[in-house]
Order: structure tokens, then sequence, then C-alpha cells
């Protein structure tokens, strides 16, 4: 009896022992400081608009009368995360919507569940405030394309296909915690490492400098890890293989690019992608992480406008 006493002693120890260093981290990482202000956005390169849930920070360039690729980022880090592939795309003669996902970037932190019908309404409201009416290829990377699918499943009428880079497929479910400590957690150790991550040597000086820039300033705005802790419990957590199914009814093409070294959404997902939706072109690059528009930016982009010639 004393060794099982002693034992459930020394397991609280340790938790109360992990719980202090957890809030601790948390404290020396968390940079929020800054109200999501007018005199924010003021500083917002590009340009902004006001939606249903609150205003949106997008760029938005190309021919006005060309054909529209949006594109939509991940999880964390805002529209830079896609490197130059909107300078690539314009330059190709294609009009070129990208923005930052509510929650990140300079876009506002509304006080939300942040679920995938919030980001569907986003896109829609922006193209909808954007006057842009003809349908458009949607071009997803990592969490952003399941917002495209889910997008494309729900209005069809408005999208001619999408581009999926290592995207988020199958559901993910949160660690056995409530959502607070969660907040914690992703305070603590997420959102510090992936701004390490960003020094990555395969990155060009100027994609570097411009996401390290937008990381940094999203961090110091209020309502940043609370987005990211709502969207993995809220939105990761959906049914997302439903909607890319939905794709497949409609007959969406897809072009898929995955990379086999990618740690963040596994190469091994790319086989239910396929199965799910009508993908019409793999691009499978060996040697390559989660960022293959980053890593293998040439060929990335020459298979791209290679697909969107066909549509």
């Amino acid at each position: 009896m004393k060794i099982l006493k002693w034992f459930a002693v020394a397991l609280i120890l340790l938790l109360i022992a992990i719980l202090i260093f957890v809030f601790v981290s948390h404290r020396q990482n968390f940079a929020e400081s800054r109200n999501y202000t007018e005199a924010v956005r003021a500083e917002a390169p590009g340009a902004m608009v006001q939606l249903s849930q609150g205003y949106t920070h997008y760029h938005l360039q190309g021919p006005s009368d060309a054909p529209v690729v949006v594109l939509v980022h991940g999880f964390s880090i805002p529209a830079e995360a896609w490197g130059e592939t909107a300078d690539v795309l314009a330059a190709a003669g294609y009009r070129v919507l990208s923005y930052d996902l509510y929650g990140r970037g300079y876009s506002e932190r509304p006080r939300v569940m942040f679920t995938g019908e919030v980001f569907e309404r986003q896109l829609v409201d922006l193209l909808d405030a954007l006057h842009i009416d003809q349908p458009v290829v949607l071009a997803g990377l990592s969490m952003g394309g399941a917002v495209v699918m889910r997008t494309a499943a729900n209005h069809p009428e408005r999208v001619l296909g999408q581009i999926l880079l290592a995207p988020l497929h199958q559901p993910l479910q949160p660690p056995p915690m409530p959502e607070r400590m969660g907040h914690y957690m992703i305070s603590a150790f997420y959102v510090p490492t992936l701004r390490a991550s960003l020094e990555a040597d395969y990155l060009s000086e100027t994609a570097k400098a411009r996401m390290i820039a937008a990381y940094e300033a999203q961090m110091q705005i209020r309502g940043f890890t609370r987005a990211l802790t709502s969207s993995f419990y809220a939105f990761t957590t959906e049914d997302h293989p439903s909607f890319y199914r939905q794709t497949r009814a409609y007959d969406l093409p897809t072009l898929l690019i995955w990379g086999e070294n990618d740690n963040v959404v596994p190469f091994s997902q790319a086989e239910g992608v396929r199965a799910d939706a009508q993908v019409v072109e793999f691009l499978a690059l060996p040697e390559v992480g989660h960022t293959p528009h980053l890593e293998r930016p040439e060929q990335v982009h020459r298979t791209m406008l290679q697909f969107l010639q066909t549509l």
C-alpha cells in the first residue's frame, strides 16, 4: 500500500512539474501584445476588405480579365507561405488572389469556433466582395487543401478545379486534454518551433524574409494562438474525405502534389486523396518535405501552369 501511495504522490508531482513547465514556456513565448485595430490594419501590405465575419487581408495581382487562381494557405503561416507562387502565376497571365485566413496574418480574429464553415464562408464572401463571379481554380496548401475541397464541394458552380499541395485529408484528433490546455501547449511549443523552421536552407532569401516578417507580425496580434487552437480542435477533426468525394461526384479535376518526405501530412495519405477526389495528375516528389512549392519551385510551378492550361 505504501508503494502505491508513493507512486501516486510521485505521479501527481510529475504532473504538477509538467504543468508548471508548460505555463512558464507559455509566458516566455507568448508574444501577443497588440489588439486588432485600424492602426494594425493600416500596416498590412496589399488590401483589406470587411466581410461577414471580419476584415480579411488579401493580395490580388495579374491581368484583371484573366482566369482567376485563388491560393489558400495552411494552418499557421499566412499567405506568404506561398512564397513566389503568386508572382509566377501572375507573370504567366493569371489573376491571382491570395489572402490570410481568419486568425492569421493581418486578417481579423473573430471570437468564433474556427470550423470549416467559417473558412468556407470567408472564401465565398471574399469572392463576392471582389466581384469575382466566374468559376475559379482553388489551390490549397496543407490545411488550406481541406478548405478548398469543402468550398468546391458546396459551391461547385464557382470552381473549375483544384490544386492540392500536401492537403489535409484525414481528420486529426487533438490530444486528450481540454482546449484551454491545448492553447498553452500550442503557445509554449508549436508557435516558437514553427518560427524557427522558417530559417530552412531551401528557402530563397526573399521568401524567407517575407515569411519571417509576416509570421512575427501575426504573433503579436491578440487572438492568433486562440485561432490556431480552435482550428485544431474544431476544424481539423471534421470529416474532410466526404468533401473530397463530393468534388469527384461533380467531376472537378484535381492536381495533387506531395513530397515523399513530408513529416507533417504524411505522403502515405496521398493514396486516400487519389481514391476520394478526381485526381487527374499526381506529382510525387522524392526527397521533398511538406512545402514542395518552396523546395522544388520550378518543377511545381511548371506542373501547376500545365494543369491550368487544361482547364
